[in-house]
């Protein structure tokens, strides 16, 4: 151990323990285990809590401890020593002396905590201090518990199923008034949720005892608990509806109601006045609301008329995305009741000359359905059966040849046996359960993707009569009924334009300083052991999200098995981005966007002149025989041993560097330059030499003056300078520009580029569903 480290620890010498933040940190860093296992030694005396100088040197030497972990990145080697601390600490007390002191190894365990949780995505830290930490919610240490309780919501991000092993902790904690925890219960839900659907009764009494944040986790929690087990929340109905004039949870709680109600509709009959005063109040959520009142029709026919009135009177709605779910519930309410169509058939033809192509589509099949009935009517009219108890009455319209009856009306009565009667009672009966069933599973809500699948399954089998309602076309949004009619056209079409643009793997919209911006995020997919692009993304921000999201729109839907719906994970993930870059709305619908016509050429050729911009074609080609784009290195694995020695781009020879103080006075000097490992070396002079670490290298470019030409230079651009240099040759260039790829490629190895990781850092991103907020920029990330 370093003299003076030892000197500090083994005499507690407080008057010198300021000095140790004067060694530098790599020559300490071997002396980490031990100090740490020495200020184990000291923290676990009799006398430590009533001693001031212990503590005040224990204080000390853990900063300068965990701010040597973090600069040389070794909280692997030392996560082992880090946690042994944690659990000494465990063992002395931990309640608060007074109300604003807490006790000396309280302060140490936040400390020691701290330090790992910054590194909460290395999972091998988290599997050793998930376990231990934990214990520390035991504490009725309110502070040292809400620390906690940040720290696993961190955790949680990456290691949750590492923390959904120690629910029963969790939970016990949330019951004793830690109700910051409950904001780490929708992350953990997937990996256990028994013991959280049999605490659903005791989290709903807690409600009104949390604050705004901690109450949209529970209902987060709730509508997990809503798909898996709805009706565990029907006692609780009463209490839900209190939200929904709550513009936060309302979405949240409607969004619940849908998946309850398709499973069960009779609880929410006596709230349809609530819940169409909240569509009305918040327009936004009618598509919601429409879905429930669907769910209700499939009651009874006075559920059944009261909702296609209700339907019928929002026909007006400017929003095409709530016309189209209202123009879906009618169409499946038809399935059963057609007669309720029949009657609305005017009001909905009225859409017929709207400017969605969705509901244009679904007025047409609307008016093609009704028609179909009212000519399969007026066939079985000219010989109808009539079914009485104990008789059939055969009527026949018309005027048949040798009639007798000069009204053209022919009735006759005949008696049927009883086998015969009961038959027919039965088939009436096994008619309306299979109607019943058709609505019961029909693909509405958008959370209920697994009964959309049934429906279908049970559509194409033939096990759900429609011979008077709609076909399993007309069941499916504008969406998919787009992509249904242009499924092959659609794959045709992602097939030719693949070899010419690539497409993202991930879009983020970014609150910038002005207006939000989209950022795409590309991957090798080579992945090779030499990847430049292995553990980072190739990012650009886009001055054109129009066609961009259009081609990711189409990318998805060539890669599914069958016709994709809005309300599908990627899909609607996609339109969130659209939806929360159109602020004034004047670039449309999402809906609009992906059912227009396929970017055309110019729209490519301004998507690839972005790439060339942004320096894409300098790193990426694509791989014809494997078919996926791939950095050089990855295409071009042997030009590995050409370029590397020892596992290090090396290079070196004569370069002429465009220098000069002012642009117009800017003239070309020779010098020599070497390229080896880390760092660029060049000399001025016999004597003196210059050198430019490849970590400061941002990016480099090969110049040409138009995208075909062959380079005749090459950039190197930095934070705040760019140097321009020539070779001899255009082969020459390119050696260079590769090398130096792979050599900031290597700099940057352990860094993760994409925003998710790199922003904010040490802030902690919060994540609400699927979208990923992070300070100081907001982020909805896409990934498909």
């Amino acid at each position: 151990m370093h003299e003076l480290f030892a000197k500090v620890l083994n005499e507690k010498d407080l008057s010198k323990a300021g000095d140790l933040f004067s060694l530098e940190d790599r020559d300490i860093v071997g002396d980490i285990a031990t100090a740490l296992q020495k200020i184990g030694e000291i923290t676990d005396t009799e006398d430590y809590i009533n001693n001031d100088n212990d503590q005040s040197v224990v204080e000390i030497c853990i900063t300068r401890v965990t701010t040597a972990i973090r600069e040389m990145d070794t909280i692997e080697e030392h996560s082992s020593g880090l946690v042994d601390l944690l659990q000494v600490c465990q063992r002395h007390n931990l309640n608060p002396v007074t109300q604003d002191k807490d006790p000396p190894h309280a302060k140490v365990a936040s400390d020691i905590m701290s330090c790992l949780f910054m590194h909460y995505s290395k999972s091998r830290v988290m599997t050793m201090a998930i376990p231990v930490v934990v214990n520390f919610l035991s504490s009725d240490n309110k502070e040292l518990s809400r620390n906690v309780s940040s720290y696993l919501s961190l955790a949680a991000l990456d290691n949750a199923d590492l923390l959904a092993k120690h629910m029963e902790i969790i939970l016990n904690s949330i019951f004793r008034g830690n109700y910051i925890l409950s904001t780490v219960l929708p992350q953990i839900y997937a990996q256990n949720s028994e013991p959280i659907i049999e605490c659903t009764d005791r989290l709903m009494d807690i409600l009104d005892q949390c604050d705004v944040s901690e109450r949209s986790s529970l209902f987060q929690v709730f509508s997990m608990v809503a798909k898996s087990k709805p009706q565990t929340l029907e006692p609780h109905i009463p209490k839900l509806s209190e939200y929904l004039g709550t513009s936060v949870l309302a979405p949240l709680v409607l969004t619940m109601f849908v998946d309850m109600a398709v499973v069960n509709p009779t609880p929410f009959v006596g709230y349809a006045a609530a819940l169409k005063a909240s569509g009305e109040k918040q327009p936004v959520h009618l598509i919601q609301v429409c879905q429930i009142m669907g769910a209700i029709a499939t009651i009874n026919e006075t559920q059944a008329q009261l909702s296609m009135e209700y339907f019928v009177s929002n026909l007006s709605q400017t929003d095409q995305a709530v016309l189209t779910v209202i123009l879906q519930e009618v169409k499946a309410l038809s399935l059963t009741h057609p007669d309720l169509l029949t009657h609305n058939i005017d009001k909905v033809s009225k859409l017929s000359q709207n400017g969605s192509s969705a509901v244009r589509i679904l007025v047409q099949q609307l008016r093609e359905d009704n028609q179909k009935r009212s000519s399969t009517l007026e066939k079985e009219m000219k010989s109808v059966s009539s079914q009485t108890e104990g008789a059939v009455t055969v009527i026949t319209v018309g005027n048949p040849p040798n009639s007798a009856n000069p009204n053209g009306v022919i009735v006759r009565h005949m008696s049927i046996p009883a086998s015969h009667r009961s038959s027919e009672q039965s088939l009436a009966k096994s008619s309306r359960t299979s109607g019943s069933t058709a609505r019961y599973d029909r693909p509405i809500s958008p959370s209920s993707t697994d009964r959309h699948t049934d429906r279908l399954s049970m559509m194409s089998s033939g096990t759900v009569s429609s011979h008077h309602g709609p076909s399993l076309e007309s069941m499916r949004d504008g969406v998919q009924h787009f992509c249904d009619k242009h499924f092959s056209t659609i794959r045709n079409f992602i097939s030719n334009i693949s070899a010419r643009i690539p497409l993202p793997e991930v879009c983020s919209v970014i609150n910038g300083r002005h207006k939000r911006f989209l950022r795409l995020s590309f991957l090798c997919g080579g992945k090779g052991d030499q990847c430049l692009y292995s553990k980072s993304y190739f990012t650009l921000d886009t001055k054109l999200p129009k066609p961009w999201i259009h081609l990711m729109f189409l990318s998805t839907q060539a890669k599914a098995a069958s016709a994709l719906s809005q309300h599908d994970y990627s899909i609607s993930r996609l339109k969130t981005c659209w939806d929360s870059l159109q602020t004034d709305r004047t670039a449309g619908s999402f809906l609009t966007l992906v059912t227009s016509s396929f970017p055309s050429a110019k729209d490519q050729d301004l998507l690839i002149h972005e790439l060339h911009s942004s320096r894409f074609f300098d790193v990426f080609e694509f791989n014809a025989a494997k078919k996926f784009w791939a950095c050089f290195m990855c295409n071009h694995p042997e030009k590995m041993y050409d370029l590397m020695k020892n596992g290090t781009p090396v290079i070196a020879g004569q370069l002429r560097e465009k220098k000069g103080r002012w642009k117009f006075l800017k003239r070309w000097k020779t010098r020599y330059f070497t390229l080896s490992g880390t760092q660029i070396t060049y000399s001025k002079s016999d004597q003196q030499h210059e050198t430019l670490p490849v970590s400061k290298i941002q990016s480099v470019k090969a110049v040409r003056k138009g995208y075909r030409d062959i380079p005749k230079a090459f950039e190197i651009f930095t934070e705040d300078q760019t140097y321009t240099f020539k070779a001899k040759g255009h082969q020459n260039i390119e050696q260079w520009v590769q090398c130096l790829h792979i050599a900031v490629a290597q700099a940057h190895k352990g860094d993760d580029s994409r925003p998710s990781r790199t922003e904010g850092e040490g802030r902690g991103p919060r994540r609400q569903d699927n979208i990923v907020i992070e300070r100081p920029r907001s982020v909805m990330d896409t990934k498909l």
